[in-house]
């Protein structure tokens, strides 16, 4: 699935859409992205001079969008909203050029929220891990 498909199923458009490709997807339970670090962003003008690195909160935030697809995919939702951040950790710097491979699995579903279990991986070694809650309505 690349960015017009994407862009279908959430409302987040460049310069804060933070996957660039699906490559798996099972509707509702599971979901792999792709997001390609660009060198260009302008973030990093600000994170740091001279020693460039993603800020975790955007990794989240992909994490969420991942997870929005994966849930957007089952049926229409106006928008699927992050609702909280639990127990995230990141292992290793990501930084400008690098390319990362970030899945979701919903846990647990009650009503319009669901519980989700993030990994964020590149070159199969894991950069950060945490769970989500996500509303939708």
């Amino acid at each position: 699935m690349e960015r017009e498909e994407i862009e279908k199923l959430i409302p987040h458009r460049p310069p804060f859409l933070w996957i660039d490709r699906v490559e798996e997807l099972e509707a509702g339970l599971r979901c792999v992205a792709v997001l390609h670090v660009d060198r260009e962003n302008p973030i990093f003008a600000g994170h740091f001079p001279g020693r460039p690195v993603l800020p975790g909160v955007l990794m989240i935030e992909a994490v969420a969008q991942t997870a929005g697809v994966m849930l957007g995919a089952t049926g229409p939702a106006e928008r699927v909203l992050l609702a909280a951040v639990n127990r995230f950790k990141f292992l290793r710097p990501v930084v400008p050029g690098d390319c990362l491979r970030i899945e979701t699995r919903k846990l647990t579903q009650a009503a319009n929220m669901a519980y989700i279990e993030g990994t964020i991986t590149m070159n199969g070694e894991k950069v950060a891990s945490g769970e989500l809650s996500v509303a939708w309505g």
